[in-house]
């Protein structure tokens, strides 16, 4: 048993089975908000990946969806599932709480948190306790890799204290690299990162975006593309190859993990598995029925969303990912 406990955002995709697995990881339900064709509002909780379908029908028939901040406060601590609920009951059992957030640049739930844990403090204090919220600066399956490095330090013995954590989170979280992709940018679209146009002809003629979470100064961290001068790349292998050159170089561990999740695609996940293993045949891949992208995911990327998640060497800044990816990309043309 840990005297702390650590909090996170259901959008970490983490698999149930990893979860059930680390009981001092609770996962905090993120709920998407749907707004029907005739203006319904429908708050959508627990969803996993599957569930996706339920959000889709409503997206398909001209409405809206989004993800919501997961719930700070809620009266029935008899039943705690709010931000304050959850952590009222874990500094009750004596144990100090620390709050890692999905990427803050993504999502206003670091803020909202850090509000609610300073009123929450005099609490924790009576109860002998600490309380500490921190930014991950990831995202989805990204955020799931830093609990994997996080739980490999803590088996370690190098943490044993949410202080640690903290300082963990700090000092390795620019180095979880994110890559990502869809056969259809009709949902990236409406985030505004595509226009209609190049969805139209993305869609059309089968083409791939390389997009990565890329630093765009020392602590902001967005989605943007990699690839924007290039052509873009065409079918799911050629994504592969180019990414499987960029991870050969910069991988950290040859032999560690690389997940490969996806929304609701599996035939695309098991291809970029063989392609990667080509460039990282000692790589422990973490994908398959467990390792997917969320309906939270899903919902700004769709179904066709393919993620690819490894501990890289360096922090990914966009100038210099982006003009490296197109160096890979045109040596794979002239092979080509």
């Amino acid at each position: 048993m840990r005297d702390f406990q650590i909090l996170t955002d259901s959008v970490a995709d983490l698999p149930a089975s990893w979860v059930k697995a680390h009981p001092y990881v609770t996962v905090v339900d993120t709920p998407i908000n749907v707004t029907t064709v005739d203006n319904q509002q429908l708050t959508l909780h627990n969803l996993t990946a599957d569930d996706f379908e339920q959000v889709e029908q409503y997206i398909k028939q001209g409405g809206r969806a989004m993800t919501s901040q997961p719930s700070v406060f809620d009266p029935d601590e008899e039943n705690p599932s709010s931000v304050e609920s959850l952590t009222k009951h874990y500094l009750r059992e004596g144990k100090d709480v620390i709050y890692i957030t999905m990427a803050g640049t993504m999502s206003g739930t670091f803020n909202t948190v850090t509000l609610c844990y300073r009123e929450l403090d005099d609490f924790a204090t009576e109860q002998g306790r600490r309380l500490l919220c921190v930014d991950s600066h990831c995202m989805s399956t990204g955020l799931a890799l830093l609990f994997i490095e996080i739980d490999k330090a803590i088996q370690r013995g190098e943490i044993d204290s949410i202080e640690k954590v903290a300082d963990y989170v700090g000092a390795n979280r620019g180095f979880m690299g994110h890559f990502f992709t869809w056969a259809k940018l009709d949902y990236i679209k409406l985030s505004g990162r595509v226009s209609s146009v190049q969805s139209m002809m993305a869609n059309l003629f089968h083409l791939r975006l390389m997009c990565s979470a890329q630093y765009v100064n020392e602590y902001t961290r967005k989605l943007e593309h990699i690839n924007p001068h290039a052509k873009q790349l065409i079918g799911i292998k050629s994504w592969a190859n180019a990414l499987g050159i960029y991870a050969q170089r910069h991988i950290v561990d040859p032999c560690g993990e690389v997940i490969v999740a996806h929304g609701n695609v599996p035939r695309d996940a098991r291809m970029v598995v063989e392609k990667l293993r080509e460039y990282l045949p000692d790589a422990k891949f973490l994908t398959g029925p467990e390792w997917r992208c969320g309906a939270g995911i899903q919902v700004h990327g769709g179904p066709t969303s393919i993620h690819v998640n490894f501990r890289t060497d360096i922090i990914g800044k966009l100038k210099e990912t982006t003009e490296e990816m197109e160096d890979i990309i045109r040596g794979l043309r002239i092979r080509v």
